[in-house]
């Protein structure tokens, strides 16, 4: 009895253990790294955006559809029973029967009932040219939501890149901030050798406590710029935060680079999606105008109908009827005065609004030049200061154990290098961000 309850409880401690094996596996389960192209790719794939824009140009496309309806004939069904004995509606119904006799009082008919079945069709031969412009309004509008869809597209494709890149910047930063702490644990065990071996002071060995629990302060905060880093890699990818994924390791920026854009003629802003989007917002205004201005001219239609008609006591009649109708208004209460007023006002308006899109352009494409000269400059400076910090840490920490430095210059050496690490480490970052953020502004970033 006591042997099978020990193996029961023997399989019961190895089905937990196996249980939480199978967890722990799962929980450990590595992270799946995307390269910049992989994480693009699933960007343009997830983004909530790019789907925002994909359904407003769709939109406009159905709108354009609508418009063009306009140029196609109009061809109604219709049917109607009534009933009535007025005098005048009995003899309507009569005549359209053509059962109508000079039979039976005019003034009291009989009640007389009427089936109708009527197809109408309906064609606009001219109406002022405002179906053409509004054919004109539609396409252009349409063209503008695909050049804004194109725009949404850069800004994904750019947010991405420097979301890449900033988590290599803060895996540069945690390396750094990690080597930081090595040191400092290495300089305050020579400051204890030489403490107990009476060759400096007690402050030497505090000094190098103080130093130590800063630098390991920055290591948490450099493990924290990582995790935000790929909280925002992820959100730019437009995934949940669930999603066991990050960033690939990338080279890093070299001190020879190509500058797309050196000189002021060489800022081709016609690349651009939102300029042509104003560009074309521009001429969906034009349009409108002259849809406003279509009011003051005449319209004509030319219309075609065929009429059944029965009564209970007569069979189908048919009859048909076809004409041109002409209207031309000819007072409206300054209608249309102040439609045309109003739609160019919009035109000014639009006109305005390529200006300042214009301007913004130039203003981004400028500083994306300046900011990528301003990056590869840092690149160049702080490699140099990276050599120099290190062999400065390197002397000082011979003078230090020879007794001929203080304490405090090797931890300010040491500070020093982990400084210039991390300027490099920016540096590096930067280059690469400026670099996509002025293909973004010349209109370039995406393609091959």
């Amino acid at each position: 009895m006591k042997s099978a309850q020990t193996i029961q409880w023997c399989c019961r401690v190895s089905m937990m253990l196996l249980i939480g094996a199978a967890v722990a596996v799962q929980a450990a389960e590595p992270q799946r790294t995307l390269s910049l192209q992989e994480a693009i790719r699933l960007a343009l794939d997830k983004s909530p955006d790019l789907a925002i824009a994909e359904q407003r140009v769709a939109a406009a496309r159905a709108a354009l559809q609508q418009v063009e309806a306009a140029f196609w004939p109009q061809v109604r069904l219709s049917g109607a029973y009534t009933g009535s004995d007025n005098p005048v509606q009995a003899f309507m119904m009569n005549l359209n029967q053509r059962a109508f006799s000079f039979g039976g009082d005019f003034n009291h008919p009989d009640t007389t009932d009427n089936l109708n079945a009527k197809i109408l069709a309906q064609y606009p031969l001219y109406n002022g040219g405002r179906d053409t412009a509004l054919r004109q309004a539609a396409r252009a509008g349409t063209q503008a939501q695909e050049q804004s869809r194109q725009a949404v597209r850069n800004d994904l494709i750019f947010e991405v890149t420097r979301a890449f890149y900033t988590i290599g910047k803060a895996r540069q930063f945690l390396r750094t901030a990690t080597a930081a702490v090595t040191s400092m644990e290495s300089n305050l065990t020579l400051a204890r050798n030489r403490f107990q071996q009476g060759n400096a002071l007690k402050s030497d060995v505090l000094d190098a406590e103080v130093r130590l629990a800063e630098a390991k302060e920055n290591l948490v905060r450099a493990h924290n710029a990582l995790s935000l880093a790929e909280v925002y890699f992820r959100s730019a990818l437009g995934i949940g935060q669930k999603e066991n994924l990050t960033a690939a390791e990338t080279e890093t920026a070299s001190a020879k680079t190509v500058v797309l854009a050196s000189d002021e003629a060489a800022l081709d802003l016609s690349a651009r999606p939102e300029l042509a989007a104003a560009q074309k917002a521009v001429e969906a205004a034009e349009q409108q105008v002259r849809v406003a201005q279509s009011g003051y001219r005449p319209r004509a239609n030319v219309f075609a109908s065929y009429d059944l008609d029965s009564g209970n006591a007569t069979r189908y009649a048919g009859s048909w009827l076809a004409g041109v109708s002409v209207e031309l208004n000819v007072f409206d209460g300054f209608l249309t005065k102040n439609k045309v007023a109003e739609a160019r006002a919009n035109l000014t308006a639009a006109r305005e609004q390529l200006r300042k899109v214009q301007l913004a352009l130039e203003l981004e494409a400028k500083q994306a030049q300046l900011n990528l000269r301003e990056a590869e400059q840092r690149l160049e400076t702080t490699a140099q200061a990276v050599a120099q910090a290190e062999e400065s840490v390197q002397l000082t920490k011979e003078r230090y154990a020879g007794g001929l430095a203080l304490l405090t210059q090797l931890l300010d050496a040491e500070t020093a290098l982990t400084a210039a690490r991390q300027r490099r480490a920016a540096a590096e970052t930067d280059v690469l961000i400026a670099r996509a953020a002025l293909e973004k502004a010349l209109g370039k970033i995406g393609k091959e």
